[in-house]
């Protein structure tokens, strides 16, 4: 066994009055294990002997459903072990943060929950140089875009908005007006947080169409149209809410609406006043010399199946990228440069070393 599998070995089995889980997931992106197991052979190196636990869970299929973390998850309940807090991946450093127009660490305390819905449309079909004034596919078209032109009101609250209060006092003067007086100025903050994709996403369930399947051949009226339409829930909203607001969109257009497997539902809003939250945000301050604010995770982590076990559940890693950068995430060229790997191995060393004295 080499050095430093021992010396993850001896974390994991110290006896101890705190568990930590730190999720480094190594499925397609190597840097958080590499860097966690660095950070840990430098504080072995230096001496450093825990007195509580700290856990590594590495998952082998976060992309793909996340059974490692699931598995962890079941061993774990089976043990009776909680961990006081589990940190996984999320949230960052945003260099040009546009409440701030400077550098802003986000940390996750939730996340957005998850379904696709299918839409079904039936129709006798035949072909189409003969075709009836209504088709499967007309009535499909009219369901999704009734579903698509309902959507969820945009609201200034949950961690969404956390965030632009936490944000407020590092910003210009008018910014730090509104938020002072969110009760008056709520419909400004809104539209302005909202005034793009990702402001809006973090104020409201999203609805967007993605699929779509009808005739397997242009002169053929399909006997049957498919739709699929993906929902990321916002903490407060559940998969009963959106499916009865789907329903009630399209009325008694002749379409079936059905889940396509079951929803994972939003996450619980983790403590922004507890022990471990003032830990990782010292540390995640620390490290990023920037201001820390709590945040909503808009895409999925295997976090969410740690819930169980947990107290708390925060998703954060202390790379600094610009908004443009981060279109590279699962993108062209994803890379990470040489100065964000030292933030990451620098912030999980001085993570444990805090927490597991």
């Amino acid at each position: 066994m080499g050095r430093v599998a021992k010396i993850a070995l001896g974390l994991l089995t110290v006896l101890a009055v705190l568990v930590v889980v730190i999720l480094a997931r190594t499925a397609t992106y190597k840097p958080p294990a590499a860097v966690l197991f660095e950070g840990i052979e430098a504080l072995a190196l230096q001496g450093f002997k825990p007195r509580r636990t700290v856990m590594l869970v590495s998952g082998h299929d976060e992309e793909a459903g996340g059974t490692g973390a699931q598995g962890a998850a079941a061993l774990l309940k089976s043990r009776g072990i909680t961990a006081e807090f589990v940190l996984d991946e999320g949230l960052m450093v945003i260099a040009d943060n546009p409440i701030t127009r400077a550098p802003l660490a986000i940390i996750g305390v939730a996340e957005k929950g998850y379904g696709t819905l299918r839409v079904t449309a039936k129709a006798p079909g035949g072909h189409s140089s003969m075709p009836p004034r209504e088709t499967g596919v007309t009535t499909l078209a009219r369901a999704v875009t009734a579903i698509a032109e309902h959507p969820f009101p945009l609201e200034f609250q949950g961690p969404g908005a956390a965030m632009v209060r936490n944000a407020a006092p590092h910003a210009a003067f008018p910014v730090k007006m509104a938020v002072a007086n969110s009760w008056l100025f709520q419909p400004l903050l809104i539209s302005q947080v909202g005034a793009t994709p990702a402001g809006a996403a973090l104020l409201h369930t999203t609805i967007a169409p993605t699929m779509l399947k009808g005739s397997p051949k242009e002169n053929v009226l399909p006997q049957e149209a498919t739709a699929w339409i993906n929902y990321r829930f916002a903490p407060g909203d559940d998969s009963t809410e959106v499916m009865a607001r789907a329903k009630a969109a399209v009325g008694d257009l002749p379409v079936t609406l059905a889940w396509t497997k079951t929803p994972n539902e939003a996450s619980p809003v983790s403590s922004t006043t507890s022990e471990s939250w003032k830990a990782l945000a010292a540390v995640a301050g620390e490290v990023s010399g920037a201001p820390v604010a709590p945040g909503l995770v808009l895409a999925a982590t295997d976090s969410r199946y740690l819930q169980p076990v947990a107290q708390d559940v925060y998703r954060f890693q202390p790379i600094e990228l610009t908004l443009a950068g981060t279109a590279m995430i699962h993108g062209t060229n994803e890379h990470l440069t040489l100065e964000n790997l030292d933030h990451m191995v620098r912030f999980y060393a001085r993570l444990i070393a805090t927490t597991a004295r």
